[in-house]
């Protein structure tokens, strides 16, 4: 098949964006490092552990997939993508305090609406942008130490709204999302994982830790995409306890970054992943 090339062959006009929600575990500071792994070209482009985007949002893929195991997480890309300006009136409406920021953590809204605008609050102002859940899937984290007088940069969400119009988002585990790729299309996959000793705990994204079974469980996957002909990039700590589980024949990179949890960000020490790829 022809695949097309990710940046030569994209419109003038679908620039480079920036994350627009706080993921714990994102992939902007590796931004560099990753693009300059990928393959020479792709079909269809697939992220299903999504999370904060920031590969899909700076190369603007024109056939794109993105999925996520959090369902706020994917209500929210979804009302982003189908209702933006009902959604971001209700979001300019909205200050930072700590009062507001406790109710919203104790709500239960149904609606697309209120609960896609509960998840952009809670994120935007959580300790450190983490997304953390109980057993029962209830959000646990507390605020952060800051209370911005502007929440959101609104055009900056637009603009991430139509670089969302022609996505097909979905909602649920990676291996329901995985059986759609093709020999050709390109797999960016970002597991949960700790990165440095005190990051170990908080990989809980839904009600169950991505467990080393889990692990276990993508690497088959991987090697699934491998036989028929799937370029994918993994990105993974460099740890040998998680190395092992996955197939020999990746090739390995390793690539330096920060520590994602410290009480202090001065105290974020750099840590060593790893970007593995079957190309």
């Amino acid at each position: 098949m022809n695949a097309a090339h990710p940046i030569l062959d994209s419109p003038p006009d679908r620039r480079a964006l920036r994350p627009v929600v706080r993921w714990a575990g994102g992939k902007t500071a590796l931004l560099d490092a990753i693009t300059g792994l990928l393959p020479s070209g792709w079909g269809r482009y697939f992220e299903p552990m999504a999370g904060g985007c920031a590969v899909f949002f700076r190369l603007r893929p024109q056939r794109a997939t993105l999925a996520d195991i959090n369902p706020d997480l994917i209500n929210f890309y979804n009302v982003l993508k189908l209702e933006p300006v009902r959604f971001l009136n209700n979001l300019a409406a909205l200050s930072a305090t700590r009062e507001l920021y406790y109710t919203m953590r104790r709500a239960r809204p149904i609606s697309s609406m209120k609960r896609a605008i509960r998840f952009a609050y809670l994120n935007r102002l959580a300790w450190n942008g983490l997304y953390r859940v109980n057993r029962n899937g209830h959000f646990n984290v507390p605020i952060g130490d800051r209370l911005p007088a502007i929440l959101w940069d609104l055009e900056e969400l637009r603009t991430a709204s139509a670089a969302l119009s022609d996505v097909t988002l979905l909602q649920g585990d990676f291996s329901h999302v995985l059986r759609y790729a093709r020999a050709g299309d390109f797999v960016f996959l970002d597991p949960p994982y700790p990165r440095g000793a005190k990051d170990s705990g908080f990989n809980r994204y839904a009600r169950s830790f991505f467990t080393p079974g889990e692990h276990l469980r993508l690497s088959r996957a991987v090697q699934r995409l491998t036989d028929r002909g799937v370029h994918l990039m993994l990105a993974l700590a460099d740890r040998n306890e998680l190395r092992v589980l996955y197939p020999k024949t990746l090739r390995t990179k390793v690539v330096q970054s920060k520590s994602l949890i410290a009480c202090n960000g001065m105290a974020r020490g750099g840590v060593s992943e790893l970007l593995m790829v079957n190309y």
